[in-house]
Formats: structure tokens, C-alpha cells, sequence
């Protein structure tokens, strides 16, 4: 492994000392020293933090010492992102720069350093509120796990290179001494070199700014110069040299990494790509390892059982595959080779890239986050499917889905078009919908699937996400059942590894505290069907549940259109159970369910009421099943009246202090016009309240609540919480309130301006959340450098997204045209604006002054040239602290007094008399220059005229009190939330008549 550096020259002081040689006893000691840097490069941060603490508060004190009492160092940033990387300023200036996934991680450490210098130095951890606890908990995880492949960004040794070894190189005035004492069984044991390689280089790293004393006992010393003879010379034979030993420069590192690339395609060329070993290589994880018994259950490997071993054994032998066979089952991880292998050679399907067609940056998109793990190989290719452009939006790239009839997946993975919308992105792009367990509703211009059959899984941070299109009660209860129990799933997720062989994996430690076996808890417990005691061991369950399910689907397509209602009524049961069993099991491991449903088309819903009636009555017959109260089902508990089911159950006893149960799985419904439906769905829901169980409708059987939330997720308090939660992710704020001052990027400054920019007419106070998500995730990624997320910051974020999102009610050509404005870092003229935008000459005449009119863009001249540049919050908002344009009045808008400079009425509606002969405006208006407020009376006047009423919800977001934006209009808002509560929790009674349990395998 090795690190680039941006200096032309790095000296190295590491050296050798006796193992019974005297240490500073102002030096850091750690022991352990083994070729995993995973083990012992925390434990060393963790042991440099107080220094490095020490260290960037003498620097923040010499900038300004106000800033250790006020905490407010966004200044401090800038200035040692120069000192120390060369690029602070200079990227902030530039949005069009991109970090390196190293850099970022570098850059994120720093800005932890500081913030962590200035705020949670001094006080003891256990005077901090519950917030601040967790935030020290956070900024100590990144501070000492920077560069080891588990840090904020995945980075590598160049994270920790230009992070804390950057700092103290540039900060301290004297190296600080480390001895680092070397593990000798551990490196003379190691098969995998490639890790020992990485190990030293990190040591190296190190000594570009420590003085690195290495204590190594004789074997080991001897076994370090013969497995690593080029590093041994060129660091510990010269330790008696006064000038120690040098870094690799650039081209040195370069070169490096070229013969490693070299040397992973000659090893892996030679894996014929049929043999199997390839899709075993991977689907290893980049980061984690995988037991032998998953890989063996693992269908897109596609191998027999009895060959994984064999071949993990050669992918070892090869240097690709690292084994651990300490615990009861072996587990195979990628060695830092192998990682190469996977990311730069190796396609999606499988396939081998010749190093001539695959560059560094085509590489397997690491997750941005430590705790962003995923289940399963989500592979990023530089092209959409079928075709698609590098650039294609989200939703052009998950509408593409491919035919099942062309060789794709019924089931495929989720993944996205660019370094953002990567897998992780989509996932919480299209996960962000979900507000609260339970139903969830978005309004979203979706694009229709190419092949509606197809659905997509995701799984981050046992977070299960299934993306399925609505195609009928029937075939979405079948593509949801299919996604839910697909090989990909069962290979990935429910596997042995999560289960355990015999289920005794589930419900944590509850198993071991009841007087009941695994099986009996799933089967009269959790009710999960088709699991007799004949599936209690889980290959014989997986063949069950797999046969069951192809069953099912094959019927779906038989009695889809088909007028057999008997038939039709026991498919829908069947399928019902299915998906009630697969999110019971998911519950059983810990891994939250939310399942999107997608409608492109709400429209024909509202046209026809039979198919409004089957989506309720899907609504309502499916939602309700999936629920739990403890290890026991809450449709068995509360809905189920079949006596011979009801007979079929563990004993329980409801805790009156927590009577309450809960959800197996959240709902997204998500479509045009979707929140349209609220009332509707909730009444549907409400309806299986009449059909609860007489003996606990009538209080003679006790149960617990079921509670389902029917939220909306676009409004104004959504936004708001997705706004926060991404920002607390990233570790930036969102507000501050000071003494005297409020910041500019106050939170409900930040949330209007995305409403206003993806609102329309009827709905102002709407944004939808996967649109929000997806900006949040570009000023993630972007280069701002401060603690506090700005207007400006949202502004590159939002600009960021398609055209057709932004402003979605002006043409597509005017929104091209304030897109171009917005990416660009400096003001463009008329021909650069045609040139970049692809619009006519007559298309920006015609929508230059229109936007100009709500001074989103603005003019300004530079060489007798007249040039614009955009501002998403104009300076008239009131939200803004600007009394006057940002450049020099238009002369086409700019024609009334000066006393009306601030009354959005006064300039715009002077442009629209001007511009496009509105008569009836003049007469009322001009005569006597009177201010208007977004009143009923200008709601009236935008409605009446198109070119206004198009710009109603970029309005209202600005002027609309806090109360107006959380309820909407009141003429278009319904309520935002509601709770479906069904059940009862009236009295006690005995248990005694449960589990009168028969041979019969539960359904």
C-alpha cells in the first residue's frame, strides 16, 4: 500500500531501539504492534489525542484566543486547511472542486479536531447534555479511527497522512517521540503480506512527522529484513545515518501503485471467470469479512457448498483472500490486494476489465460514513444500465430496470448513476420518506419503471429498503413478497450467520430467557408460516420458503386478470402471510423494514374508483399484519377470530406500562398527488378497527395497542427534521443563537428556501424528501470547510439537482438557464449562458428578465459587458439580511421609488406590466404604488394571471408565518399526521386457553 504525497520530498525518522532501551518518558508508548492497522492505529490516535489537542488549541489561540471561551471557530478552518493541506481557501471558493474520499476524511478529522478542541476539551463528559454526549462520542470515533479504512469516509493511509501526521508535521516545532512495540507472533505468523506492507507503510506515514522509535525483537527484526527487504533498507538500515531515511515522492508513490495494479491483474487474470472464484472474490465485503456458512447459502455465488472452502484456499494462496479460522466458523475477508482486485478489475456481473479499459476512479464506491456498512456488494459502474449516461438523474437510472425477459433480476440491488447517488446515497435518497414507522405518504414526480415487475432491495445498517411499482393489489403483493424472501435477500441478509442454524440467532437473548426453543417462538410466537418442525434447521427452511414463494409468484401471474375468486382469495392469503412472515423474521435480527411503494400515475386512482377501492383495501389488509408485540404476532393477537389459529399461540401478558405494539414494517406510498389520499387511507385502515376479535372489542381479553402513524412526508416539519438529521450525520449544525446576534443559516431560514424552491402553486409548503435528501447528500460531498450549514450551502446543494426539480412550474428552459447560473463560480454572460445552459438565443430573452424580476439573478457589468449571476434567496426575502440587490438595479425592473424597495409587489409587478401588457395590473397598481403582502388579495391576483401564479410557492415559502408553514394554505393542506388506533387495554384475563398445539405447520 502506498500513499501519494503533494510535497516533493518527505524525510522519515523511524529507528530502531533496544527492546530494554530507554524511553521518553514524555513519549507515547503503544504496544501490540500487529499488521492490522485496524488494531493499533486507534489505540495510538486515541493515545495522540491529548497532544493533538494541546496542539491545535496553542494554533487556535495564536488566530484568536476569544474563540476557546465563544466556541465559534468557523474562522479557524480555512486558515489550517492552508497551513497544513495548501487548499482551504481555495476550495471553498470553488464549488466545482471535488475531494478524494481520502482528502474529505482528512479535511472532516481536522475540522473534528478543532471543533472537538473548542467545545469538549475541557469540561468533563458528564456535565454535557444527552446531545452533547453523543457528539463527543461521535467526534472521539472519528478522531481515532481516521486512515484505517473505518473512518467518516473509508479512507486510507492518506487520510491519516494528510489528517493528524499533517498537523503535527506542520504545528509542532519538535517531532514527538512514539515507540511503537512490535507484536513479534503476529508479523513472523502473517501469510497475507499485502497487510504487512500497509502496516509499514503506516509507520512510515508516521515518521514523516514523529520520531518513531521501533522496539523488535531479534527473530522478528530478522524476519522483517528477509519478508520486507526493500523496506528494511531504506528505514532501519540507515537508523545510525543522521539523515535518516526518505519518503517515496510523488512519482515514486505513483509508480508504486502502478506495479501493484500490475501485479493484481497478472494474479487475477488467471481465475478463469466461469470457475466461480471471481463472483466468490466478489461478493467478499471491501471493509468486514463473511463466515464460509453465508458464502455457502450465498446464490449469486453460484457454487456448490463443498467447493467455497477450496476456493477461498486459493484465492488465499494467490494473496487475494485473508482466512480467519479463530472462531467456530472460518471467515474470509479481502486482503488490501484483493480490495484492488475487486475495485479496479472486476465489473458487476462478474467480469474481468483489462487494466487499459478501468481507471482509479471507476472504482467500488465505498460507503461515506464509518457506520454505513453494507450487507452486500453494491458494485458502481461509470455508465446507467442499458446505456444511460453517466449523468442520468436517479430516477432515470432506477426506471431503467432492464426485462427479466433479457436476462435481469426480478430482485436487483439498489445502486445509482455517480459518486453521490452511489448505493448509499440512493438508499437514503429514496429511504428519506420514511418519517415514522408506520405509513408514510410522498408526494414525488416518479419516472414509470421499464419493466414494472422488477424491484429493487437495499440494505445499509440493518435498514431494509424495498422499492416495488404498484401494479395492482395482486402483482404488488407478489413483488413485495418476492423482494422480501429473494435469493438475494436470503443470501445477504436472512442468512445462517444472522439466523444462526437452528434460529437460535433470533430475538437477541430473549431465546434464552424463556422456557421455549427457537422454532416454537417463530411458529407460535411470531407466527411465521410454512415453518413445521421440520424447518427448525435452516437449509431445510430456506428450500421450504424458497419453493413456497416460487409458488406463489408463479401464480400471480396466472390469477392476476383470472375471475377464479376462490383461488384469487387464498393467492391473497397467501402472499399476505408471506410478507408478514419475511418482516417478522427481519424484525426477529434487528433490521428495520420499509417497503416504497411506488404509483407514477395517482391520477388514475382518482378516476376510477375500483381501482382506488383495491389500493385501499391493499392499504388496509396489509399494513395492519405487520406487527409485533414482543416474540407474538399483533395481527394474531388482536385481528385473527379463526378458532383453531387462535389456539395456535404462545401464552402472553401485556405490560399496561407499555401497552403498545410495534411495527414489523414501515410504509412509503409515493406518487404525484399521493398526500391527496390521506383521509382515504387512514378510513380504510380505520375500518379493520370493526373488525378487531369480539372477546377483545367487548373487554373480556386483554391485548395490546396496535397504533399505525399516517404521516405526510413533504411538509414543512419533515423538511425541517431531514434538513437536521443530515446535517447532525455530517457533523455541522444548522443553527446557532448567540447572545445578541442570530446566524444566517438559522434552520427554518434553510427548510423555506426548500420549499420555496421545490414547491408548487398548490403545494407551497411542500418538499418533497427524496429531492431534499439528495441535495443534503451533495453539500455533504461538496468542500465547504465550516461548522454551520449556510444558505449558500443549501443553494449549491439544491442546485445540484435535475432541472425539471427546481422550480418545477417554470419552463424547462428558464430553469436551465438559473441551473447554469447557480453551478457556475463566476457571473456569465448572455453567449456563455446559451453556450452552457443548450438553450436558444430566444429562450434566454424570453426568461432573462423574468428571472431577473425576482432577483434570483442579478446583473453586474465587467468590462462595459453585461453579465448575471444567480442567488436562490433573493435579497428582498425577509428572511435575508440584505437591504438592497446584491449588484446594480436592472433599469428594466428597477422603476419605482426607492421607499418600495423591499415590497416584492413593488418590483416585480412593475416588471409585468412592463414586460407582458397586463392593463388591468396598471390601473390598480401603478396609480398608486401600493405595497402587497401575500394576502387572500395577492393570492387571488397570482392565480389569475399564469406567468405569476407559476412563482406563487417561491412567494409564499418567504412570507408565510411559522404557524402557515407548518399546516399549509388552508385551503389545500389536509392534516399533515394522524394515528390509527386499534384495540383495547381494558382487563386481565387468564391465558390458560393459548397453545393448544397441533401438528399442523403454521400458515
Amino acid at each position: 500500500m502506498t500513499v501519494s504525497y503533494d510535497r516533493e520530498k518527505q524525510h522519515s525518522n523511524i529507528r530502531k531501539v533496544a527492546p530494554d532501551g530507554s524511553l521518553s518518558p514524555s513519549g507515547i508508548v503503544v504496544n501490540d504492534i500487529t499488521p492490522r492497522v485496524t488494531e493499533w492505529i486507534p489505540k495510538l490516535l486515541d493515545e495522540l489525542l491529548p497532544s493533538s489537542l494541546h496542539t491545535i488549541r496553542k494554533f487556535i489561540c495564536e488566530i484568536d484566543p476569544q474563540i476557546l471561551r465563544h466556541g465559534r471557530y468557523g474562522s479557524v478552518l480555512p486558515v489550517l486547511h492552508d497551513k497544513t493541506l495548501g487548499y482551504g481557501r481555495r476550495r471553498s471558493n470553488d464549488p466545482t472542486q471535488v475531494w478524494s474520499d481520502s482528502e474529505a476524511e482528512a479535511v472532516d478529522y481536522q475540522n473534528s479536531l478543532v471543533e472537538f478542541a473548542t467545545k469538549y476539551a475541557e469540561p468533563s463528559k458528564d456535565d454535557l447534555s444527552t446531545y452533547h454526549q453523543q457528539r463527543y462520542q461521535k467526534l472521539k470515533q472519528l478522531l481515532t479511527t481516521v486512515g484505517t479504512g473505518r473512518g467518516s469516509m473509508n479512507g486510507g493511509l492518506e487520510s491519516l497522512a494528510k489528517g493528524p501526521v499533517r498537523v503535527h508535521q506542520e504545528l509542532d516545532e519538535t517531532p514527538q517521540s512514539i515507540t511503537l512495540i512490535l507484536d513479534g507472533e503476529s508479523w513472523t505468523d502473517l501469510s497475507d503480506r499485502s497487510t504487512g506492507v500497509r502496516a509499514l507503510a503506516a509507520i512510515v506515514v508516521l515518521g514523516s512527522a514523529f520520531d518513531v522509535r521501533l522496539i523488535i525483537s531479534p527473530t522478528l527484526d530478522a524476519t522483517l529484513e528477509r519478508d520486507y527487504p526493500n523496506w528494511y533498507d531504506a528505514h532501519l538500515s540507515l537508523t545510525e545515518r543522521a539523515d535518516g531515511s526518505c519518503m517515496e515522492t510523488v512519482s515514486d508513490g505513483e509508480e508504486t501503485l502502478d506495479k501493484q495494479l500490475k501485479q493484481v491483474w497478472d494474479i487475477i487474470k488467471e481465475l478463469p471467470e466461469v470457475s466461480g472464484r471471481l463472483r466468490l472474490l466478489g461478493n467478499l465485503p471491501v471493509n468486514g469479512e463473511r463466515e464460509y456458512r453465508d458464502l455457502k447459502q450465498d446464490d449469486e455465488i453460484g457454487v456448490k457448498s463443498g467447493t467455497i472452502g477450496r476456493y477461498i484456499v486459493d484465492l488465499e494462496e494467490r494473496g487475494l483472500v485473508d482466512i480467519d479460522r479463530r472462531g467456530r466458523y472460518n471467515s474470509a475477508s479481502l486482503t488490501s490486494l484483493g480490495q484492488l482486485a475487486v475495485e479496479e478489475f472486476l465489473t458487476a456481473d462478474y467480469r474481468l476489465i483489462h487494466p487499459s479499459q478501468s481507471t482509479l476512479e471507476t472504482a467500488l464506491t465505498l460507503t461515506p460514513q464509518s457506520d454505513a456498512g453494507t450487507v452486500y456488494r453494491a458494485q458502481a459502474s461509470t455508465e446507467g444500465g442499458d446505456g444511460l449516461p453517466p449523468t442520468a438523474t436517479a430516477e432515470e437510472w432506477l426506471a431503467t430496470t432492464g426485462s427479466p425477459a433479457n436476462g435481469n433480476s426480478y430482485v436487483q440491488w439498489l445502486n445509482g448513476p455517480s459518486d453521490v447517488l452511489d448505493a448509499w446515497g440512493m438508499h437514503q435518497r429514496y429511504g428519506a420518506s420514511r418519517r415514522n414507522p408506520g405509513v408514510n405518504l410522498a408526494d414525488d414526480l416518479l419516472s414509470k419503471f421499464d419493466d414494472g415487475r422488477v424491484s429493487y432491495l437495499s440494505c445499509f445498517d440493518d435498514d431494509l429498503l424495498v422499492i416495488s411499482q404498484w401494479g395492482g393489489p395482486l402483482p404488488t403483493l407478489g413483488r413485495i413478497a418476492g423482494a422480501l424472501l429473494s435469493n438475494k435477500a436470503l443470501s445477504k441478509i436472512l442468512s445462517p450467520s444472522a439466523l444462526g442454524n437452528e434460529f437460535e440467532e433470533i430475538d437477541d437473548a430473549v431465546v434464552d430467557k424463556l422456557d421455549e426453543k427457537a422454532g416454537d417462538i417463530l411458529r407460535w410466537g411470531h407466527q411465521i408460516g410454512w415453518f413445521s418442525e421440520d424447518e427448525e434447521q435452516y437449509d431445510d427452511w430456506k428450500d421450504r420458503i424458497s419453493t413456497v414463494r416460487s409458488l406463489c409468484l408463479e401464480k400471480v401471474g396466472e390469477l392476476t386478470n383470472s375471475d377464479d375468486v376462490e383461488a384469487r382469495t387464498e393467492l391473497f392469503r397467501d402472499l399476505q402471510g408471506l410478507i408478514a412472515s419475511a418482516t417478522q423474521l427481519y424484525y426477529t435480527i434487528d433490521v428495520d423494514v420499509t417497503i416504497n411503494v411506488r404509483m407514477p400515475d395517482t391520477g388514475m386512482l382518482v378516476r376510477d374508483d375500483k381501482r382506488l377501492n383495491d389500493f385501499l383495501d391493499f392499504a388496509r389488509y396489509t399494513v395492519p399484519k405487520q406487527s409485533v408485540y414482543g416474540i407474538h404476532s399483533g395481527y394474531r393477537m388482536l385481528l385473527e377470530d379463526r378458532e383453531q389459529k387462535l389456539k395456535m399461540r404462545l401464552p402472553y401478558d401485556v405490560d399496561e406500562a407499555d401497552p403498545t405494539m410495534h411495527l414489523t414494517a414501515s410504509w412509503v406510498f409515493s406518487g404525484p398527488t399521493m398526500t391527496d389520499l390521506k383521509a382515504d387511507i387512514e378510513e380504510a385502515i380505520e375500518r379493520e378497527a370493526g373488525e378487531i376479535r369480539e372477546a377483545i372489542a367487548d373487554g373480556t381479553e386483554t391485548a395490546p395497542v396496535m397504533e399505525i402513524p399516517v404521516q405526510i412526508s413533504n411538509t414543512y416539519t419533515a423538511t425541517r427534521e431531514l434538513i437536521e438529521e443530515f446535517a447532525t450525520s455530517k457533523g455541522y449544525e444548522v443553527s446557532y443563537r448567540g447572545d445578541i446576534h442570530e446566524r444566517d443559516d438559522d434552520l427554518e431560514r434553510l427548510t423555506r428556501l426548500f420549499l420555496r424552491v421545490l414547491g408548487t402553486a398548490d403545494r407551497p409548503h411542500r418538499a418533497c424528501p427524496s429531492d431534499v435528501a439528495e441535495a443534503m447528500l451533495h453539500i455533504a460531498r461538496s468542500t465547504r470547510s465550516f461548522d454551520f450549514i449556510s444558505i449558500k450551502d443549501i443553494s449549491y446543494g439544491l442546485s445540484q439537482l435535475p432541472t425539471d426539480r427546481l422550480l418545477p412550474e417554470l419552463p424547462p428552459t428558464a430553469t436551465k438557464l438559473l441551473k447554469t447560473l447557480l453551478n457556475s463560480p463566476d457571473p456569465l454572460g448572455r453567449s456563455a449562458i446559451i453556450e452552457k445552459a443548450g438553450i436558444s438565443g430566444s429562450s434566454y430573452d424570453r426568461y432573462i428578465n423574468e428571472l431577473a424580476a425576482w432577483d434570483i439573478i442579478e446583473p453586474t457589468e465587467s468590462g462595459g459587458r453585461r453579465q448575471w449571476e444567480a442567488h436562490l434567496e433573493p435579497w428582498w426575502s425577509p428572511q435575508s439580511h440584505h437591504e438592497e440587490p446584491f449588484g446594480e438595479p436592472d433599469p428594466d425592473t428597477a422603476i419605482i421609488d426607492a421607499t418600495f424597495a423591499r415590497d416584492i409587489g413593488s418590483r416585480v409587478l412593475c416588471h409585468y406590466i412592463s414586460h407582458y401588457d397586463l392593463p388591468e395590473l396598471e390601473e390598480v397598481y401603478m396609480s398608486g404604488l401600493c405595497p402587497i403582502s401575500p394576502d387572500d388579495d395577492i393570492r387571488v391576483l397570482f392565480t389569475r394571471h399564469a406567468r405569476l401564479s407559476r412563482w406563487w410557492a417561491f412567494l409564499w415559502g418567504a412570507y408565510a408565518d411559522e404557524s402557515e408553514l407548518k399546516t399549509g394554505p388552508s385551503e389545500v393542506s389536509p392534516s399533515s399526521t394522524g394515528m390509527i388506533r386499534l384495540g383495547r387495554l381494558e382487563v386481565d384475563t387468564p391465558q390458560s386457553h393459548l397453545r393448544e398445539v397441533s401438528s399442523m405447520p403454521s400458515d
